[in-house]
């Protein structure tokens, strides 16, 4: 039997689909493909991805949709949770809601960008003011997405900025991009 990659606990088969075998879990529900082969030596680990929005729900679901394209999730609710995440996770992207409680998300990114090891950010927003867009790119976010998001645009936001920081030239793009706009 195998066990659920969330909550642990005991899976039991969901079926077909795709010429994919999907699993359920018993406690929460999740449903998942089967891994096709196991991890290889010397693999890389899985990109981690800081989710940061005050709905518990929303956060749930793009951890949920960002866990089955293979990311290791760490959720946060608040500005505050976010920095802490960050400091004990260190994530390689940040997908950071703009308005939360204790903390507004450009705070938070101003301070994860003083990080020895920046994680590329990725604003959200239900707020279309055009101020916010030119205040995201000051702060050298990756990308600002709107709500309501969709789970294709998400997993793509993730996928390019996953690319970016794992491309060999991302030291000097990065360099690049914290010293010469500022």
């Amino acid at each position: 039997m195998d066990k659920c990659p969330r909550c642990g606990a005991d899976a039991v088969f969901a079926g077909y689909e795709d010429a994919r075998t999907f699993y359920q879990c018993e406690k929460c529900k999740r449903v998942w493909p089967m891994m096709i082969a196991a991890p290889t030596v010397g693999a890389r680990p899985p990109v981690r991805v800081l989710v940061a929005d005050d709905s518990d729900l929303l956060v749930g679901l793009i951890a949920s949709w960002l866990e089955d394209e293979g990311f290791a999730v760490v959720v946060a609710t608040t500005g505050r949770q976010a920095l802490d995440a960050a400091a004990l996770s260190h994530p390689d992207i940040v997908l950071l809601d703009l308005i939360m409680p204790q903390m507004d998300g450009f705070e938070v990114c101003a301070k994860l960008r003083r990080l020895p090891a920046p994680p590329e950010i990725i604003l959200m927003t239900g707020v279309s003011d055009p101020a916010h867009l030119l205040r995201a790119m000051d702060l050298g976010t990756a990308t600002l997405l709107r709500k309501p998001l969709e789970e294709e645009t998400v997993v793509a936001a993730v996928g390019s900025a996953a690319l970016r920081r794992t491309h060999p030239h991302w030291s000097v793009s990065h360099a690049y991009r914290t010293k010469t706009y500022r």
